[in-house]
C-alpha cells in the first residue's frame, strides 16, 4: 500500500517547510537464514577485485569541479607563501582550549585488500568489538584477541552466491544487547540485494539472522549503494542511494531512500516488516545522500532525524532535516522536512593532496560535501561532512551542531577545520562524558602536505571549544592502489562510545602503508585533566595487537575489454573445479583480483578467469609449496 505526504509552505523564524514530498510503501521480507560468523567449516579464500582505473571519473558535475578547485588552491598557496604568519595563526584558530583525548591502545586492524576502506566499528557493553572494512569483518574480545576474521563473501556463502559484497555498516543496540550488520551485493540492478543481519545473542561471533531485500525495489534499472544505518527504540533505519546501471555514481544518482524496519522482527528471526520511503524531495529536487542521526544515550526515542546538504554546490548554507515521527509498528509514521540556515557555508571539496611522487602530485578522493555521519543526544544533533575550506582552498571537514532540534527555533553552529599544511576528510563522531555535557569526540582522516595519510581525533566540549587535533596513527607511505593519480581515501570512518563507560570510545580509521589503504583501530579515553592541554606519548609506544599476520596472496591484473560477467575459479591439474571465488559483473578497463592461498594444500593448481559462456580470459598455473 502506498501513501503520499505533502507538507504545505510556511516560514517559522528562518525555518522553511515547503513542498516536502515522499512516498511510503509497506512490505514484508522473506524468512531469515541462520548463519554462524565463526563457522570453521567455511573455506575463505578472501577474494578481492579492484577496478584499478576508476578515477578520476569524467563527469561535468564532479571531475571538472575538482580540477577547478586545484587551480584555485594553487593561487591560494602562492598568496599564503607571502604571508606565512597569517597562515600559521589562522590554522590554530580556537583549538587547544579543551582537554586532549588520550590514546589508550592502538590495534592493527583488518587487512582489507580493497579500496576504499569503508571503516566501521561497533562495541558492546561487554567489550566485544566488530571492526568492518571493505569487505571483511574482524571480531575482538576486550583483550584484543581475534575471535573471528572472515570476508563477507565467505560469511554469506551459506545463503547464496553473493560474490560482490560492499560497504559494511555495523551497530550495537544497547537496549537489546545485540549487533546489526548491513551491506549490499551487486553493482547493477538485476543483481542488487541488500543483506541485513541481526545477531541472535550479544556474541557477534555466534549465530545471526540474515535477511535479503531487493536492492531494485522500483524496477527502474537502479541499484542500492552507500548504506548508512541507525536505530531507534523500535526500528532499524537504513538509507541508500539508488544509482543507475552502467554509469558512474557521480552522474547516475536517481534518488535517496529510507528503509524503516521493525527491529524486533530481526531479533526474533521472523520476516521483517518495513516502510520504504522514496521520492523524498524538497521543492521538486530529490534530497541527495540522506544521513540518519544515530541515537547516543539510551533510552532511544521512537522517531528519527536525517540530515542532507546540497553536497555538489560550490557553496551553500542550507541544511535539510527530514524527520520520521513514529515507529513502523505504530502504523502512524509520517515524514516531514524542514530547512535550516547555517551561519557557516559549506562547499564541494577538492581532493586531498598526498606527498609528491617525483614531479607528480598524488591525490585522495573526497567525493562531495554529503553528510557523512550524524548523531542525536538530548535534543542536539551533531554532524560532519567533507568541504572546501575557502581560507586555504583545500580539503577540510565541516563540523556542525543543531541545538534544540525539537523546538520551533533550532539553532545551528558550525566550524570548518583544515590548515595550510593539513587536510582532513571523512569525519564521524560520538558522545563522551555524561548526559548534558554535550562533549563530542570526532575522528577523521588526515593528510599532511608532503607527507602521508593517517587518522586523527578531536574533542569538542559543551561551550564549543576544541582540543588539539591528536594524531592516532600517521601513515608511512602514500595510498597508491589505482592506476591514476587520484586514489580512494575511504568513504567513511566511525567512532562509537562504549555505552556503559562514558569516557571510553573505539574508532576505526585508515592510514597509508606500503602503498595500500590500511585499517587502524584505536581505543580512546577522555579524561578531565586539570590543565587545558596534555602531553601525548609517542604513538610508537602504543600497544599493538595482534601483530599483522603475513598472508600469501596470489594477485593478477587484467584488462576487461567490455563490461561483462566473469568467473574466477581454482582448478586442479585435471581441470576439476576446487573453488568458485567470484562470479559477478566486472567493469570495463583495468582490474586487479587477488586471493589468499593459505587454504590450498601443497601442490599444483590452475587459476582461471572465464566468461559465463565458457570463453577463457586468462589462466595461470599456481605452485603451492
Amino acid at each position: 500500500m502506498k501513501k503520499i505526504f505533502l507538507c504545505t509552505c510556511m516560514l517559522l523564524s528562518g525555518i522553511f517547510v515547503a513542498q516536502a514530498q515522499a512516498r511510503k510503501t509497506t512490505g514484508v521480507s522473506n524468512k531469515p537464514h541462520t548463519i554462524h560468523f565463526s563457522d570453521n567449516g567455511i573455506v575463505d579464500y578472501q577474494p578481492q577485485l579492484i577496478h584499478l582505473d576508476q578515477h578520476p571519473i569524467p563527469s561535468a558535475e564532479y571531475g571538472q569541479k575538482k580540477e577547478q578547485l586545484n587551480l584555485l588552491r594553487a593561487i591560494k598557496e602562492n598568496e599564503l607563501k607571502s604571508n606565512t604568519e597569517t597562515a600559521e595563526k589562522s590554522s590554530k584558530k580556537t583549538r587547544g582550549l579543551a582537554p586532549n583525548p588520550t590514546i589508550f591502545k592502538g590495534i592493527q586492524g583488518n587487512g582489507s585488500n580493497a579500496t576504499p576502506n569503508d571503516n566501521d566499528i561497533a562495541v558492546s557493553n561487554e567489550g566485544k568489538v566488530i571492526s568492518a572494512v571493505n569487505s571483511n569483518v574482524r571480531i575482538y574480545d576486550d583483550t584484543g584477541k581475534v575471535l573471528t576474521n572472515k570476508t563477507l563473501t565467505s560469511i554469506f556463502a551459506a545463503i547464496g552466491n553473493y560474490t560482490w559484497i560492499s560497504d559494511p555498516r555495523v551497530l550495537y543496540d544497547p537496549a537489546a544487547d545485540r549487533f546489526v550488520l548491513v551491506c549490499f551485493s551487486g553493482s547493477v540492478s538485476y543483481e542488487s540485494e541488500i543483506l541485513v543481519g541481526f545477531s541472535q545473542t550479544n556474541d557477534p561471533a555466534g549465530n545471526w539472522n540474515v535477511y535479503t531485500l531487493n536492492g531494485n525495489s522500483f524496477n527502474d534499472s537502479t541499484w542500492s549503494d552507500y548504506p548508512i544505518i541507525s536505530l531507534s527504540d523500535k526500528d532499524l533505519f537504513m538509507t541508500f542511494n539508488q544509482v543507475k546501471d552502467n554509469v558512474s555514481w557521480t552522474v547516475g544518482f536517481r534518488q535517496s531512500v529510507i528503509w524503516q524496519i521493525n527491529k524486533q522482527d530481526g531479533y526474533a528471526g521472523t520476516p521483517l516488516q518495513y516502510n520504504l520511503w522514496d521520492s523524498i524531495q524538497y521543492n521538486g529536487v530529490p534530497l541527495r545522500n540522506i544521513c540518519p542521526a544515530k541515537y547516543q544515550l539510551p533510552p532511544f526515542g521512537n522517531n528519527m532525524h536525517f540530515l542532507t546538504l546540497r553536497n555538489v554546490d560550490a557553496t551553500n548554507d542550507s541544511i535539510f532535516v527530514t524527520t520520521i515521527d513514529d515507529s513502523y509498528i505504530s502504523g502512524n509514521a509520517d515524514l516531514s522536512i524542514q530547512v535550516l540556515k547555517s551561519p557557516v557555508a559549506y562547499g564541494f571539496p577538492p581532493n586531498a593532496r598526498q606527498k609528491k611522487s617525483g614531479l607528480n602530485n598524488n591525490y585522495l578522493m573526497t567525493n562531495d560535501a554529503r553528510v557523512l555521519a550524524a548523531i542525536y543526544e538530548n535534543d542536539y544533533i551533531h554532524f560532519g561532512s567533507n568541504t572546501v575550506n575557502p581560507q586555504f582552498m583545500n580539503a577540510g571537514i565541516y563540523l556542525g551542531t543543531i541545538k534544540n532540534i525539537s523546538t520551533p527555533t533550532p539553532v545551528v553552529s558550525a566550524d570548518i577545520l583544515s590548515s595550510a599544511t593539513m587536510e582532513y576528510g571523512y569525519p564521524s563522531m560520538t558522545v563522551v562524558g555524561n548526559i548534558n555535557d554535550h562533549k563530542i569526540l570526532y575522528t577523521f582522516s588526515h593528510c599532511i602536505t608532503d607527507s602521508f595519510p593517517g587518522t586523527s581525533v578531536l574533542l569538542k566540549v559543551g561551550n564549543g571549544d576544541y582540543s588539539d587535533v591528536i594524531s592516532v596513527k600517521n601513515g608511512t607511505s602514500v595510498i597508491n592502489i589505482l592506476a591514476d593519480s587520484v586514489d580512494r581515501w575511504g568513504d567513511y570512518t566511525n567512532v562509537q562510545r562504549k555505552y556503559n563507560n562514558p569516557t571510553r570510545a573505539y574508532l576505526s580509521g585508515s592510514w597509508g602503508k606500503s602503498g595500500g589503504n590500511n585499517c587502524w583501530v584505536s581505543i580512546i579515553d577522555n579524561i578531565e585533566w586539570t590543565t587545558g592541554t596534555q602531553e601525548i606519548a609517542d604513538h610508537a609506544a602504543s600497544q599493538l595487537f595482534p601483530n599483522p599476520v603475513s598472508q600469501q596472496r596470489f594477485t593478477t591484473r587484467f584488462t576487461n575489454e567490455t563490461a561483462q560477467h566473469l568467473k574466477f575459479e581454482i582448478l586442479d591439474m585435471q581441470g576439476r573445479r576446487i573453488a568458485l571465488m567470484l562470479d559477478t559483473y566486472i567493469k570495463q578497463g583495468l582490474n586487479e583480483f587477488s586471493f589468499t592461498t593459505e587454504q590450498l594444500a601443497a601442490g599444483n593448481y590452475i587459476f582461471k578467469i572465464s566468461t559465463r559462456e565458457g570463453l577463457s580470459i586468462a589462466t595461470h598455473k599456481l605452485s603451492i609449496e
